[in-house]
């Protein structure tokens, strides 16, 4: 990072000599501090002149992100592995790194910058009619650059994945993994006990103090009818609480951080970044993984892997990568003139938790936003990592809820509360980064200018609607064409009509909202005045206009059972047909869960490593 290049520094410093020794000094600290957060001491080197003399490894993980830096950390524990972990992106920065700026990781050089193919019934507001997906391309991957919330779903979700074929994976049986990576920062009461660990390399905080806008949205929701939960990980996930975020003493903890950080100088564990895993190899005549092969800077670097490979590069890129080496349907492979190694539905069953934002308004005071503001906010983050930036509040409140029957333990909805002050858009236009509709922006600016938002997000927890990811060339560096399939069974969108009816619109009459003055916009949609307000015509229209995904992408590469066609690995992760080659990330989740993806991911992760230490570590007397 510049701020860390002591040869940038003195540059710097020496321009501002005139203005006098305390600006100086203070200039000093400040970049000394920047540099503390997130230099590139922090994260483990490039070892790419290490690979190309010696390309060997025992195991090679692709991907760096919520699985992959768990799977290398964990198989570079046995010190007599050597393993290699390949990452398209780069190192985190201070963006990255500080809490509240989560939002302006979207469109940014450590997003992969996706969105989906324009179809009819959704993303109607965005510019091309298409839906922006963010991903992560830096250390950490989507860890990186998300909200840090950590949620893991319900219990039922892991039940059905054992369900349907996957021993191994009932809730009781993960529990120990979701455990095994955390350290929870606060002290552990009965009941929090049961469900959360100490001592892991992820820090997952429980911050005591509480916003009182989050305060407001607690009443409001317990106004209607929910009840106060103080852990959404605990006994029942049914109710409205404040989340438990992975951030430590004020700075993110994405996986980078987490599980990479503290195995920088481990000797038998190497990292490539800014690199391409454009193929796999194997070898040949045979469907035997033997390696893969690397882009880097112009250069084709080829890896051997004498065990395995394994991919974890996420719900697009590893489906993308598995159909750029021959496994994936035959039809679509063949059509790219692709060799075919296994005919697999590799990009099918692709899930998401679709969501549309609701506003609510009430006056404020701009200076909240002012540049002096910000700047002193700022500087206090980076020399203290302390005040607003230093968590996301007031963004954390989220409740969960079943619109079928308000008895049942697993919700159909999830709800997210953004608050955002006066002319937050002249800092951040978050739709703009979106890609939103010139309209949408030019209004929701205007309600901003001198208001308080307050952003609802409705989420269809369950869809039954399922998309697909199809390669658009062969060439590995062009994305390929994601079709979400939003609202395409009916239900979600009747999930998505309850969850606005019961909830949504009842907001306006709670006694919190009416005190609070928070007032309903609808952001005045042309498309959509020609409907009376509140009708159904007119929900449906606002809904199939404003869009968004929840950046949730899962189920690309289904685990479950040998024998059913619908699936592409086996309940220990191993790619069918296909020899020493496994997928260890939120690709293979047959179901998406009822909650936020990291957390699960990261625990897939943690198990994906256990499964290959037990079947490389029993009976091999090598090792």
């Amino acid at each position: 990072m510049w701020a860390c290049d002591p040869a940038f520094t003195s540059t710097v410093v020496d321009s501002f000599q005139g203005v006098g020794p305390l600006f100086v000094q203070g200039l000093q600290t400040f970049l000394a501090a920047q540099c503390a957060l997130a230099g590139d001491h922090l994260w483990p080197a490039d070892a790419t002149e290490a690979v190309i003399e010696d390309p060997n490894y025992d195991f090679i993980v692709v991907g760096a992100g919520s699985a992959g830096s768990v799977v290398a950390n964990r198989l570079s524990e046995v010190q007599g592995w050597k393993v290699l972990l390949v990452e398209a992106g780069g190192n985190p920065t201070i963006t990255t790194e500080t809490p509240l700026l989560f939002y302006n990781n979207v469109g940014s050089p450590e997003d992969w910058g996706y969105r989906v193919q324009p179809q009819d019934g959704f993303c109607r507001g965005y510019k091309e009619n298409r839906c922006t997906w963010p991903r992560g391309k830096v250390l950490g991957g989507c860890s990186s650059i998300n909200a840090m919330f950590y949620v893991r779903g319900n219990k039922i979700d892991y039940d059905e994945w054992a369900a349907a074929g996957n021993p191994g994976w009932s809730y009781d049986e993960v529990l120990k993994y979701f455990m095994k990576s955390q350290n929870f920062s606060n002290e552990l009461t009965d009941d929090i006990k049961k469900y959360h660990g100490t001592g892991g390399f992820l820090n997952v905080e429980n911050d005591p103090e509480i916003h009182f806008f989050e305060k407001a949205l607690i009443q409001a929701n317990n106004e209607l009818g929910l009840k106060t939960l103080s852990d959404v990980n605990g006994d029942s996930q049914i109710g409205v609480g404040k989340a438990f975020c992975t951030i430590k003493n004020g700075v993110r903890q994405s996986t980078a951080r987490a599980f990479l950080t503290p195995i920088k100088d481990r000797k038998n564990f190497h990292l490539i970044k800014n690199a391409y895993a454009t193929k796999i190899m194997f070898k040949p005549n045979t469907n035997i993984a033997t390696g893969i092969v690397i882009h880097k800077n112009g250069r084709e670097i080829k890896v051997n892997a004498n065990k395995e490979v394994i991919i974890s590069a996420g719900a697009i890129n590893t489906p993308q990568l598995l159909l750029l080496s021959g496994i994936g349907p035959l039809n679509q492979l063949q059509d790219l003139n692709i060799d075919v190694k296994a005919d697999l539905p590799v990009g099918e069953n692709l899930q998401d938790h679709v969501f549309v934002p609701f506003y609510f308004a009430f006056p404020g005071d701009k200076n909240l936003t002012s540049l002096e503001s910000i700047s002193k906010e700022f500087t206090t983050f980076i020399t203290k990592q302390k005040g607003a930036f230093a968590n996301i509040s007031p963004h954390r409140i989220i409740a969960f809820y079943n619109t079928t029957d308000a008895s049942s333990p697993s919700p159909d909805v999830q709800f997210h509360f953004l608050v955002f002050p006066p002319g937050l858009f002249n800092l951040v236009d978050i739709l703009a980064k979106h890609k939103l509709s010139d309209e949408v922006q030019m209004k929701y600016r205007k309600l901003n200018e001198d208001n308080f938002i307050l952003i609802i997000y409705v989420v269809v927890l369950r869809p039954k609607s399922r998309g697909r990811i199809l390669l658009k060339s062969k060439d590995p560096y062009e994305h390929p064409l994601i079709y979400a399939h939003y609202f395409e069974d009916q239900e979600d969108f009747q999930t998505m009509m309850r969850g606005i009816k019961q909830h949504i619109l009842r907001f306006r009459d709670t006694k919190t909202f009416k005190e609070l003055g928070l007032k309903m916009n609808w952001l005045d949609l042309e498309s959509c005045k020609k409907y009376a307000t509140d009708t159904d015509d007119f929900l449906e229209c606002y809904t199939r206009h404003m869009t968004f995904s929840l950046y949730h992408p899962t189920s690309t590469a289904k685990m479950g059972p040998l024998h059913e066609k619908d699936t592409v690995v086996d309940p220990e992760l191993r790619v069918k047909n296909i020899e020493k080659l496994r997928v260890i990330d939120a690709s293979v989740m047959p179901n998406i869960v009822r909650g936020n993806t990291n957390a699960p991911t990261i625990m897939i992760g943690e198990k994906g490593a256990d499964m290959i230490k037990n079947a490389w570590l029993k009976g091999h007397t090598e090792l």
